[in-house]
């Protein structure tokens, strides 16, 4: 059975994604620096899908290796790859204009939510090229596409994850590996109410952790086989781009 490796697992996207792929039959390896929340979703899982959970902080290239190395070991392939970390309000970093935002709160955003997929990514691609396959999806933001005020270090961020897909499409087409994002639009969050009045997209409700589930299973399941290099819109129209 194929093996998914997802991060920010104690999220509610997380748990959108891990309830979709579970619901298609594929393991599951959840990561999250909240190791606690992490069981607590795998916990929601079907009894028949095989589980495990690690403490992983997206920052640490060394332990992200190791539960990678770990992850092959238990399972015997990654074939798919799914960054869910990532973030604003969520890393209790509130919006504000450029000139308020203090470089080691910069620092924070680009690592947590830039580096943290490309420390995933270079774990992960040796693995999926020795297979000759695998998938990766990584989620971005409408932010990503259009920027956004008050949130310059959020949007590069983003901006950059997407722009890091389409540069690995180009390198590693050759090894049967695709890479994908996703960009949602006003999501539904832990730390806030399922709407909590901003972004009212035009099809009249926030993008819900189901949605981004959703998108996940089919961009990394066989439908999806000649889609690689997109950057797949659910934002409900907030972003139109």
């Amino acid at each position: 059975m194929a093996i998914a490796f997802i991060t920010g697992g104690a999220s509610l996207m997380g748990e959108g994604i891990a309830l979709s792929l579970a619901q298609h039959g594929w393991d599951l390896m959840l990561t999250d620096i909240n190791e606690q929340g992490a069981q607590k979703v795998s916990g929601k899982l079907p009894t028949d899908v095989r589980a495990e959970v690690a403490h992983m902080d997206v920052m640490d290239h060394a332990r992200v290796r190791t539960v990678v190395r770990q992850t092959v070991d238990r399972f015997g392939a990654i074939d798919a790859l799914v960054n869910c970390a990532g973030g604003l309000r969520g890393l209790g970093i509130k919006r504000k204009p450029l000139a308020e935002i203090p470089p080691e709160e910069w620092r924070r955003i680009i690592e947590v939510n830039l580096k943290g997929v490309f420390n995933t990514v270079h774990a992960v691609l040796p693995v999926m090229k020795a297979q000759g396959h695998g998938t990766i999806v990584s989620i971005a933001a409408s932010r990503g596409l259009r920027g956004g005020a008050n949130a310059s270090h959020y949007s590069a961020a983003k901006a950059g994850i997407i722009v890091f897909t389409q540069t690995m499409v180009l390198e590693c087409a050759g090894y049967g590996v695709r890479i994908n994002s996703i960009v949602p639009g006003n999501a539904e969050a832990r730390w806030k109410a399922t709407d909590d009045g901003t972004t009212s997209a035009p099809l009249g409700r926030p993008t819900s952790a189901g949605d981004v589930g959703k998108a996940v299973a089919w961009l990394i399941s066989d439908d999806a086989a000649h889609v690689t290099g997109a950057c797949i819109d659910i934002s409900g129209g907030t972003t139109l781009h």
